[in-house]
């Protein structure tokens, strides 16, 4: 009896067993920004608005420039949060990564309007910046709130330039050739198409090293008014229709360009 009443115990605790609840460990998603190079967190940012506002970016949300602190890179999760310093004139801004781009060499990342103006962005266009990553994410996880900040409702939304991101699968780059200007003689009026213009000499020189890659006749033109500011200008053709036409191949590339007069 007393070897009955064991056996029975033992079976009750078996099945007792058998419905217990087991914890499952949640993977880590580890440091995205431990292997991170140079090239991903420091280059030229520009910013983008229409015709993308309203559509779908790589990570599946709207694209909202007007409100939204958000920005494309190449590289870095979505959700991914990083600081983007204006390195022209010191001036920092938080957003959240959701979107891929920007491809063109020297880019490394792309903001929305609303973020542009917080680091003065919106006014050259481009600028080179350094990021830092505050807070890493992952492409399978939701953001837990989008990083905005106020704007004025009442105000309409403004026209800013042509600037674009390229797709999230952007198709093979073909060597490109640089382009070249048409010598003038001295005696001749020549033309020019300026990129950029900062108050920081080492930011224009930046920007000039990056058209360089592609572009012959890359100059910077220092004017002293109240401050210096270092025009980044390129090219020197000798007609205005020639200035035209070189400042569309720049546009193309996304950079703000005015048609100057060089003499």
């Amino acid at each position: 009896m007393h070897r009955l009443m064991i056996l029975i115990g033992g079976f009750l605790l078996l099945t007792a067993c058998g419905h217990g609840k087991a914890r499952a460990g949640i993977p880590s998603t580890g440091n995205s920004s431990a292997n991170l190079s140079k090239s991903d967190l420091e280059g030229i940012a520009s910013y983008y608005a229409e015709p993308y506002n309203g559509r779908r970016t790589a990570s599946g949300e709207i694209f909202d420039t007007y409100n939204a602190m958000t920005a494309a890179h190449k590289t870095l999760p979505f959700n991914t949060v990083v600081r983007v310093k204006n390195l022209t004139n010191g001036d920092e801004v938080d957003v959240r990564i959701n979107d891929r781009g920007p491809f063109i060499k020297g880019r490394v990342i792309d903001l929305s309007l609303l973020a542009a103006k917080e680091i003065g962005l919106d006014r050259a266009g481009i600028a080179p910046v350094k990021l830092k990553v505050l807070k890493d994410g992952s492409p399978t996880t939701k953001p837990s709130a989008p990083v905005t900040a106020p704007v004025d409702a009442a105000a309409p939304p403004p026209l800013p330039p042509a600037s674009a991101p390229a797709p999230a699968d952007p198709p093979p780059v073909e060597p490109v050739q640089a382009v070249s200007s048409t010598a003038v003689p001295s005696n001749e009026p020549a033309y020019g198409v300026q990129v950029g213009a900062f108050q920081s000499q080492s930011a224009a020189e930046k920007l000039r090293d990056v058209l360089a890659m592609r572009y012959t006749d890359v100059s910077i033109q220092p004017v002293v008014t109240d401050q210096t500011m270092y025009r980044v200008r390129v090219g020197s053709v000798p007609s205005a229709a020639s200035a035209e036409e070189l400042a569309k191949r720049l546009q193309a590339e996304h950079f703000n360009t005015i048609v100057v007069r060089l003499k």
